[in-house]
């Protein structure tokens, strides 16, 4: 299959040329920087597919598309930053002969598209079937796939983040919250807990036997989605960070800050950075475990409006950090282990309706 790849940046075009090059049954016979090297490529090369930068420079390429589709019609990878997408933008390229769209990994110009090299060759061999169709039933099948699968098309921004944090026990618990977790929970889960560093890939490769969520060890870059669960590396301090500034769209990034060895990833800091941010809804679980990382951090999300759950006493194997931010009053349920992922799942389904979390009773109890 011959490719062409279009990119307004050259890094771009030569990651994107090293991932699909790679692969014996593709080949990429042309490299475009703007719409007029694109168009020209397309019109000498005939390629069977084109892998295209919405945001290419020159022409409007709403236009360069509406020529491809006229004098020569190719499916089309469609690449576009997550908020460009809407139903009538979805229709309107459709019709211009996109087969499918990917939403880039990042912003500027050295974005990791590495980190969805499989994404790419998937929707890259999805073409072959395509071409054997011909120009309308391939809109038809696009038009479904986007304009009722829209959601599904990139990564939904998370309206709600939860953040867990424990350690003496953490790992048991955890277990038993994900496994009652429903699977079309609509938040983001941050996961804390005090572990060495060889033993988290082991901890998550376990978990994803458990659930139905994505679950991944926190890297450096990686987007908070809805669906999924960031477990934080041993011994890394992790914390969220605004992307482009935008403190709304959120990623990992890990901190050098300076806390007690045996307080690492430490839960604090996660908890303060989320609470810092401008997502919508945040709740905070502090489990079993032996200290007070997370005392601090539920303070955080207690000012910002949050709601902090706490394990009780008869359920933890340690009673002490949980004790800690419940005797401090930054606590707005104390819970035994059991009934944690079930309130969850509530309150996370009332928060998608509701302006805000500050309607729950108040318990504090256990201590």
């Amino acid at each position: 299959m011959q490719v062409i790849i279009a990119d307004r940046s050259r890094y771009v075009r030569l990651i994107l040329e090293d991932i699909i090059g790679s692969e014996s049954d593709l080949h990429v016979n042309g490299l475009a920087g703007t719409t007029t090297e694109l168009l020209e490529l397309v019109l000498v090369s005939k390629p069977n597919l084109l892998v295209l930068d919405y945001d290419l420079p020159g022409n409007n390429c709403s236009q360069a598309l509406k020529r491809i589709a006229a004098e020569m019609p190719i499916p089309v990878l469609l690449l576009v930053q997550p908020e460009q997408l809407n139903l009538d933008f979805v229709r309107e390229v459709v019709a211009l002969g996109v087969y499918s769209i990917l939403c880039k990994p990042g912003q500027g110009p050295y974005a990791n598209y590495r980190s969805i090299a499989s994404g790419i060759l998937g929707k890259v061999r999805g073409m072959q079937a395509a071409a054997q169709h011909t120009t309308q039933h391939r809109l038809q099948l696009l038009q479904h796939e986007f304009v009722f699968r829209l959601e599904a098309a990139c990564p939904l921004k998370p309206k709600t983040v939860i953040v867990i944090g424990g350690s003496t026990g953490g790992t048991q618990a955890v277990e038993g919250i994900l496994q009652k977790l429903s699977p079309d929970l609509q938040a983001v889960i941050l996961v804390a807990l005090h572990l060495p560093q060889s033993f988290t890939k082991a901890f998550v490769k376990r978990l994803q036997q458990l659930t139905l969520l994505e679950v991944v060890e926190g890297y450096k870059g990686a987007a908070l989605k809805q669906g999924t669960i960031i477990v934080a590396p041993g011994n890394r301090n992790m914390i969220v960070e605004p992307v482009m500034g935008n403190a709304s769209n959120l990623k990992i990034g890990f901190t050098e800050e300076v806390t007690k060895l045996y307080d690492q990833p430490s839960i604090d800091l996660l908890m303060h950075s989320v609470a810092n941010s401008a997502v919508q809804h945040i709740i905070g679980v502090i489990l079993t475990g032996l200290g007070e990382d997370g005392t601090l951090g539920a303070l955080s999300i207690k000012n910002r409006g949050g709601f902090m759950i706490a394990q009780d006493k008869e359920t933890s194997s340690v009673f002490g950090m949980a004790r800690s931010a419940i005797q401090r009053g930054y606590i707005n349920k104390v819970l035994p282990l059991q009934q944690i992922p079930l309130f969850l799942n509530k309150l996370v389904s009332e928060q998608q309706v509701s302006a805000t979390g500050e309607d729950y009773e108040i318990e504090r109890t256990g201590v």
